[in-house]
């Protein structure tokens, strides 16, 4: 079903708005009722996918309409920091002195992958191969070549082509990025010495565009790419994925079970405000480039109330919906770590915890 965002101007009343959102029927206009209010929220694009049917489903069923947008992670900080919305969303978590300063709680609320992608047509049905030194190289500018060396090792007997790479990345202030450049950082030394862990790189070589969705179609449009993306972008454009080889030489392959791997492996319980990130984390058969999407919400919102409302039906019943879209669920018992943590984060709301 499509969705339609209705914006309305002073020539249209309350009651015709109404009848442009309903559903065709007395019916089932009586069973959805149009919200009595509204919460706004923008960041992370990696989440933006869950977080449409997440709102679109929430909206249908309770009194309070939700509303998002992205434009990457810094969008996202920066607009909850000024007051312009009534959450943010960041895949690259704040330190307490950054959420104290602003009056922000920060949970996480979905887990996915980030992945590498390709457009290579001569390699056919072959999976690229691909570890972590290679992959800095070629993102650093050092390997640009498909017939590289290091590449052909990788991949014995692969049809690689004698082609430049062309690298797609993220150009804004991105947490996907954030994720990617910190688990180059802890696998090569060199791009830890000359580029490091942020949410925006002075990228060496390639070209930027913003979010995952542009990301994802430029390299779908682009012969002989390479990018990052979140898994679920992947998989709703049937992209090309790279299986990642680790220090020991196990090679790992993105899928709902290897990046939920990720999440039962790290250790939530000490990790203030659930800043913790998932890059790196040693389990078996985890995906190495897993991430969290991380909620901001002011303590003392005007909105925060209907906030945790909407984040509590997505953390305890959004996550068929998660899962349907390529994202993992959080697991029981940091969904209850979460929870638990508002009656401590909210003491004025009533309700805040279970």
């Amino acid at each position: 079903m499509q969705r339609t965002s209705v914006f309305v101007s002073s020539g249209l009343s309350f009651l015709a708005v109404v009848a442009m959102l309903a559903l065709g029927t007395p019916a089932a206009r009586a069973a959805n009722p149009a919200p009595v209010g509204e919460i706004h929220g923008a960041g992370s694009t990696f989440i933006q996918p869950i977080m449409t049917e997440w709102s679109y489903n929430w909206s249908g069923k309770a009194a309070t309409k939700v509303s998002y947008e992205g434009g990457g992670s810094g969008a996202g900080i920066s607009k909850v920091k000024a007051g312009q919305v009534d959450f943010g969303a960041t895949d690259a978590p704040l330190a307490d002195e950054e959420l104290n300063a602003s009056g922000l709680v920060q949970f996480p609320i979905v887990a996915g992958g980030i992945v590498v992608v390709e457009k290579v047509t001569d390699l056919g049905r072959r999976r690229l191969q691909i570890d972590a030194t290679t992959l800095a190289a070629i993102f650093m500018g050092k390997i640009t070549r498909w017939n590289d060396p290091a590449l052909v090792a990788l991949n014995p007997g692969a049809p690689l082509p004698d082609a430049p790479i062309a690298v797609i990345h993220r150009s804004e202030g991105s947490g996907t990025t954030y994720n990617f450049s910190a688990y180059l950082t802890k696998t090569s030394p060199e791009w830890a010495g000359k580029l490091g862990t942020a949410k925006s790189i002075n990228w060496p070589v390639g070209t930027g565009t913003e979010g995952n969705q542009n990301v994802a179609t430029m390299v779908s449009n682009t012969p002989n790419s390479i990018g990052y993306v979140e898994y679920g972008y992947a998989l709703a454009h049937n992209m090309r994925i790279a299986t990642l080889h680790g220090a020991a030489g196990v090679t790992v392959y993105p899928t709902q079970t290897t990046i939920r791997n990720a999440v039962d492996a790290a250790d939530w319980a000490h990790a203030p405000s659930f800043n913790l990130l998932l890059v790196g984390i040693q389990g078996k058969d985890a995906w190495p480039i897993a991430s969290t999407t991380w909620v901001l919400l002011p303590a003392k919102g005007a909105n925060t109330s209907k906030c945790l409302e909407f984040f509590r039906w997505a953390l305890d019943s959004g996550a068929t919906y998660a899962d349907s879209q390529g994202y993992t669920p959080l697991p029981p018992k940091l969904v209850q770590m979460i929870e638990a943590s508002w009656s401590k984060s909210f003491p004025a709301i009533k309700g805040a915890a279970h």
